[in-house]
């Protein structure tokens, strides 16, 4: 009677401790936030299991880059088809990502809201001069910030554009000020 007991029992507690140890590891989130960025990449991979795997570019400067996974197929989907523009994510961290890449999940996403139609019309000539070169300078500081993970690539590019190209050259030392 006492080996039933232990033939039972030990297996239920395993059992028990397993669904335990995955609630807290991957149902229960620790934090939750929200980041706005250009949604730079967002792709199904995996060779067993296929994931969601998505990357934000920030703002300009390699610590402004996140990495994030999406769990639910619709949401990953209908990001797939808004890649490379500026998007408010949502999303929880778990303790662990596994099988995702990442322990940031993505909850839910909305556009990032444009200007309205009304006030752009209305800009003077001045200010859509303004308006082009900002655009035109966060797009460079962008580009250049994610060339600074790989800092002789950085160099090269920058000496590159100093011998061949001044005007982008002096652009890319305005993205320091």
């Amino acid at each position: 009677m006492k080996s039933l007991k232990w033939k039972i029992g030990i297996p239920l507690v395993l059992i028990s401790l397993m669904v335990l140890a995955k609630i807290i590891l991957w149902d229960i989130p620790v934090s939750t936030g929200k980041r706005v960025g250009n949604m730079t990449k967002i792709s199904k991979k995996g060779k067993i299991y296929k994931t969601w795997e998505g990357t934000l570019d920030e703002g300009s400067g390699d610590k402004l880059t996140s990495f994030f996974s999406v769990r639910s197929e619709e949401l990953g989907q209908e990001m797939y088809d808004y890649e490379g523009r500026e998007v408010v994510i949502k999303y929880e961290e778990y303790i662990v990502g596994w099988p995702w890449d990442t322990r940031y999940n993505v909850t839910s996403w909305t556009p990032k809201k444009e200007h309205s139609q009304v006030a752009v019309t209305q800009v003077s000539a001045a200010a859509d001069s303004e308006l082009v070169d900002y655009v035109g300078k966060t797009l460079l500081c962008s580009t250049l910030g994610s060339l600074y993970k790989n800092k002789e690539l950085y160099q090269k590019v920058k000496k590159y554009l100093k011998e061949d190209n001044m005007y982008l050259y002096n652009q890319i030392e305005k993205c320091n000020e």
